[in-house]
């Protein structure tokens, strides 16, 4: 294929992929609806019915994720028995800050085990129905196990009006640098998780799943029931292995051209180091600096990949063959991205892998451009990043 059927083909990429992941994000569940249908509640516990679902507003056309826990006791016990061991360094959290203060001491206990902190995010509701009619409930706790710059645990959590029952919505969320927020990839392993530090524990006398049909909502229509023992036994933290698998040889493939291509196995491996380099200085400040808040950091450090990766690229790519430049902005580029959600050891959106495909071809146009010194192209190749960077900040993605 010649240059310029090259440089078309990349930019059908781009324009492809970020049309269709616009398209993968935002179908609804379900229709709209002013209120609560009554045949979605569900009976937990007490005098009051659960609508199992959190919405970004007090309606129903707002829900989001399902819940997906209950634990029978009031919010206090309820949170006492996540926390664990009251004698343990738990630490408030200001409600502007969406990450915990961590000591030195609590930097190991993350490599080995869960630690839950307080946590604040955005606002979510969800709603109960009783003998004097419905109610839209704020969260009554917030909790994560984590880091807001990494991967973490998020419970959103709501106690019934009676004290009956608290229900929580459990979902693992991780920082995207290309969208500036919180993504979610899975609603089941971190209620899972949840669920497995109570099985055998003194401090619960039950344990079960109940298949309640519900539907949407990420739902598999599953719920972990969690019955807390009256006196519970709240010795030691809870402490849970997470395993994380580190991507091996990812950039592999570089290594057998680096003689012939050493421009482009550098310019390779400096893209996948950057765009890894920035996940670890984000947790690593955040864990340094626990005053400072993490979208304080995520900021400068969003700077570094906008404008840091094209401008490396178009710095290294004269000095390469142009096929050997966009190979290595593909492979090294890509491989950054697959080492940083394989340390997360999160599930990729369908939609995010789209995106990020369509921001590999854009800055393999833009080395094309580069080392065959067609400005045109390179243009073209920065502008489609530019829009691939766009889209996912308006929300379009």
């Amino acid at each position: 294929m010649n240059r310029v059927g090259a440089v078309v083909a990349l930019l059908a990429v781009v324009g492809v992929g970020l049309a269709l992941s616009g398209a993968f994000a935002g179908v609804a569940d379900e229709p709209r609806a002013d209120d609560v249908a009554d045949d979605r509640l569900i009976e937990v516990d007490g005098d009051y019915r659960l609508w199992p679902y959190t919405s970004r507003s007090r309606t129903v056309e707002g829900r989001t994720l399902a819940i997906n826990v209950v634990f029978h006791a009031d919010a206090d016990a309820t949170r006492a028995a996540i926390e664990g061991d009251p004698g343990t360094d738990w630490e408030e959290t200001p409600p502007d800050e969406a990450a915990a203060t961590a000591g030195d001491d609590d930097q190991l206990r993350e490599v080995v085990g869960r630690d839950w902190r307080d946590a604040r995010g955005s606002l979510r509701y969800s709603y109960v129905e009783g003998p004097d009619g419905g109610a839209w409930l704020a969260e009554t706790f917030e909790l994560h196990d984590g880091r807001y710059l990494g991967v973490r645990d998020h419970l959103r959590a709501y106690e019934s009006p009676d004290g009956a029952y608290t229900a929580i919505q459990a979902h693992e969320e991780y920082y995207d640098w290309f969208r500036l927020r919180h993504t979610v990839p899975d609603i089941d392993a971190p209620a899972t998780r949840l669920e497995d530090e109570f099985v055998e524990s003194s401090r619960a006398t039950d344990v079960r799943r109940e298949y309640r049909g519900i539907d949407g909502g990420r739902s598999d229509g599953w719920l972990s029931v969690i019955e807390l023992a009256a006196t519970a036994a709240l010795a030691g933290a809870l402490l849970r292995r997470r395993t994380r698998e580190a991507a091996v040889d990812l950039l592999g493939r570089l290594r057998t051209d680096a003689r012939r291509h050493a421009a482009a196995a550098t310019l390779g491996v400096a893209l996948g180091a950057v765009l890894v380099g920035v996940r670890v200085a984000g947790v690593a400040l955040e864990t340094a600096f626990p005053a400072v808040s993490p979208k304080a950091i995520a900021a400068p450090l969003y700077l570094v990949l906008a404008a840091g990766l094209p401008a490396l690229v178009a710095r290294r790519a004269p000095r390469s063959d142009p096929a050997a430049a966009a190979a290595a902005v593909v492979v090294g580029l890509g491989a950054g991205f697959l080492a940083d959600f394989a340390a997360l050891g999160v599930t990729v959106p369908p939609d995010l892998i789209v995106h990020r495909v369509a921001l590999l071809a854009a800055l393999a146009v833009v080395a094309i451009g580069r080392a065959t010194a067609d400005r045109p192209v390179a243009v073209a190749g920065l502008s489609a990043w530019a829009v691939g960077l766009a889209l996912p900040l308006a929300d379009l993605i």
